[in-house]
């Protein structure tokens, strides 16, 4: 009987796992999901502004203003008493006092610069005007504290005057501050998290939950299940184990990548308050997942047991999906206690329990209520679902198994496929998140130990293991032919003269769209973006110039166009217009561009999609990847080289630090260069057969 039940518990998870696209849908996109939510987040807390909320910026119009502001604010006088600070948290608010020479402070205020705007009268004593913005709350609360800042000076050099003119003064009375009870207040990770496995749960399982009862009754195969003599009951025990060990490789996948994201990107101390990665929080919550998979695995199959068809499954499921948020929002209720009711009510009582473990709370009465009416509740919905599915055997299987998933195809083709492309895709996405963010993080704490030498060597490293890691290994496994997979074939050698002269212009052009695309508001740079960027420039002069190419102009020229013009160019042409395919591999180009690190860099995107527009013409003209590559490695050889030597461009009559646009002169003469190159490139192909790898 036991080997019986695991034959029919492998049969049943080879049907859930039979259509690709599904496990991809299930499995990969968190891959993808959760690195792009990061990273847009980061970009809206650099674009906003964003900075701790008990720091202030503070506008003044001169220095001695400011000077004097900031004497009366490191003056321990004005610091609250400790009893009063212990009140608010223990923290004391930091004021960021900016000198505004060429805006008005209160001008700066109303554009949203600083958060208050603050003037000073010399006079006797000196009278101090503190402006604020009526209707935000941050500019008022600063106001606010500034104000008491100021009182509590006031106030100290009075007692401290009236004892030395009456030396038996005592003040009216002292101020002591006590606390009692419990403090309520719930980490955020005990309060979201619980939610979030609710969502990853329920999601993971709709589907097979599902295709494995009112799928076997649409697709005719209820038939054939009748015919064997197997109780009904083990081929629902099989289907829920199919339906379980989907949702929890969903949910498990869901909550590493959501961990992972969070911690190589440096905000998972918006989530814990701290920037160590929390192996034990994660464990915990692995060991809930059981807990819930388990519940809505059963749930869910009772339901969908009920229906003839696809269509009607939904409709039974989308109500139930809404009402299990409900108990997922207690865990954002302060109060509510694993006690009494709640510990055996079905889902509350788990929610509840993964919301006291997070917090380091464990009632051991109450969880094992939670564990053992959860059960009890499950076992019940399989038994109920059991009657309901008929009087069902098992004699027909798939194909398919969980292995061959993952077999290399029998047959060697030329170029991959569109799915192969998309696959590879979505692999590549969170393994170049990772191993971006992962290098950053390596460098914030290592990075006084480690040289610049070292640190350019590593980005080499992070490019070779992603960009050109992936798209090899997606070839092997694939049996796709290495040469015309990568489009390695010979071009014709007078295209290496225009592709050189093609690149030695568009950098040019990259640098105008980058403008064009500031001024009509995609991206931008910050003042401090731009301040960063110059201290790297001068940073990256100790390093010799052939490290600096290397890092930023060969390898990207080599393992950049090996897989946008090789790979994907090759697997897109397949099925796409030459136009189509030049145009989207630019596209994708320009975005991995801008998914560079935990922020999105938009500003990237316009000029990195043009040169890759380019490229893909280069590409598709010459039939080879070879081409692209030395025009890639012009063009960004000449960016670096300008960064690094700009000052030494003063004598071609402009200075590049005062300017946007480019002179007139040069923008000409490279675009003349350029088109020079491009008639080159066409000539030199115009009696040869374009390979089109098809």
């Amino acid at each position: 009987m036991k080997g019986r039940i695991l034959r029919l518990c492998q049969k049943e998870l080879r049907e859930t796992i039979r259509d690709r696209r599904t496990v991809m849908t299930l499995l990969i996109m968190p891959l993808l999901l959760y690195p792009l939510l990061s990273m847009a987040l980061n970009r809206f807390l650099l674009t906003s502004g964003a900075r701790p909320t008990n720091v202030y910026l503070v506008g003044v119009a001169s220095e001695r203003e400011g000077e004097l502001l900031r004497s009366y604010l490191d003056d321990p006088q004005s610091a609250p008493p400790d009893s009063v600070a212990k009140s608010s948290g223990g923290g004391i608010a930091e004021f960021d006092i900016r000198l505004s020479e060429d805006i008005d402070p209160v001008d700066a205020l109303h554009a949203n610069q600083i958060d208050l705007a603050v003037k000073i009268k010399f006079e006797d004593p000196p009278q101090v005007i503190i402006t604020a913005f009526r209707g935000d709350g941050g500019s008022q609360n600063a106001r606010r504290i500034l104000v008491e800042r100021l009182q509590w000076l006031r106030s100290n050099f009075a007692q401290h005057v009236a004892k030395m003119l009456a030396p038996d003064y005592r003040p009216p009375a002292d101020i002591v501050v006590d606390e009692i009870g419990q403090e309520d207040e719930l980490p955020l990770l005990a309060t979201i998290v619980p939610l979030v496995l609710v969502l990853m749960t329920i999601t993971g399982a709709v589907y097979p939950a599902i295709d494995l009862t009112a799928g076997e009754r649409e697709r005719g195969t209820m038939e054939s299940l009748m015919a064997s003599p197997v109780p009904r009951f083990y081929v629902l025990f099989a289907k829920y184990i199919a339906v379980v060990i989907v949702a929890l490789l969903t949910a498990m996948i869901n909550l590493l990548a959501m961990f992972t994201t969070l911690w190589v990107s440096g905000m998972m101390r918006f989530l814990t308050g701290d920037d160590a990665f929390p192996l034990i929080a994660v464990l915990q919550i692995l060991g809930l997942l059981v807990l819930f998979s388990g519940f809505f695995s059963a749930l869910l199959l009772c339901l969908t047991s009920f229906a003839k068809s696809f269509k009607e499954a939904q409709a039974y499921l989308i109500p139930v999906m809404l009402l299990a948020l409900a108990p997922g929002m207690l865990s954002l209720m302060p109060g509510v206690e694993l006690s009494g009711p709640l510990a055996i009510a079905p889902l509350i009582s788990i929610v509840l329990l993964a919301r006291d473990l997070l917090a380091g709370v464990f009632h051991p009465v109450g969880a094992l209520a939670a564990i053992v009416s959860t059960i009890g509740y499950a076992s019940a919905a399989l038994a109920v679902a059991s009657r309901l599915f008929g009087t069902d055997a098992v004699t027909r299987t798939s194909e398919q198994s969980i292995g061959s998933f993952f077999h290399r195809p029998p047959k060697v083709t030329p170029v991959p496929s569109v799915e192969s492309a998309a696959l590879m895709l979505s692999l590549l996405v969170p393994i170049y998140f990772v191993g971006s963010n992962g290098l950053m993080r390596f460098l914030q704490t290592f990075g006084d130990s480690v040289s610049l030498s070292a640190t350019f060597w590593l980005n080499i490293l992070t490019l070779l293991l992603t960009f050109g890691l992936v798209p090899l290994a997606a070839t092997y496994l694939g049996r796709h032919r290495f040469r015309s997979t990568f489009r390695l074939q010979r071009p014709p050698l007078l295209s290496f003269v225009g592709v050189v002269l093609i690149g030695m212009g568009a950098w040019t052009l990259a640098h105008e769209a980058f403008v064009v695309a500031e001024a009509i508001g995609i991206g931008g740079l910050s003042e401090e973006r731009i301040e960063q960027a110059l201290g790297q420039l001068a940073a990256w002069k100790q390093v010799p110039p052939w490290l600096l190419l290397l890092t930023f102009a060969v390898a990207p020229a080599v393992i950049e166009e090996l897989c946008f013009r090789g790979f994907l160019f090759s697997a897109f042409l397949r099925v796409m217009s030459p136009a189509r395919t030049i145009l989207l591999t630019a596209v994708l180009f320009g975005l991995f561009h801008v998914f560079t690190g935990n922020a999105l860099l938009i500003e990237r995107f316009i000029p990195t999609t043009l040169l890759g527009v380019i490229l893909g013409w280069i590409a598709y003209r010459t039939g080879s990847v070879l081409p692209g590559m030395l025009m890639h490695l012009v063009h960004n050889g000449l960016l670096e080289m300008v960064g690094r030597y700009h000052e030494h461009f003063q004598f071609f009559g402009s200075d590049l630090d005062d300017q946007a646009h480019l002179p007139v002169m040069w923008l000409i003469g490279a675009s003349a260069i350029a088109l020079v190159g491009a008639g080159i490139v066409w000539a030199s192909t115009r009696d040869t057969e374009v390979v089109h790898s098809k």
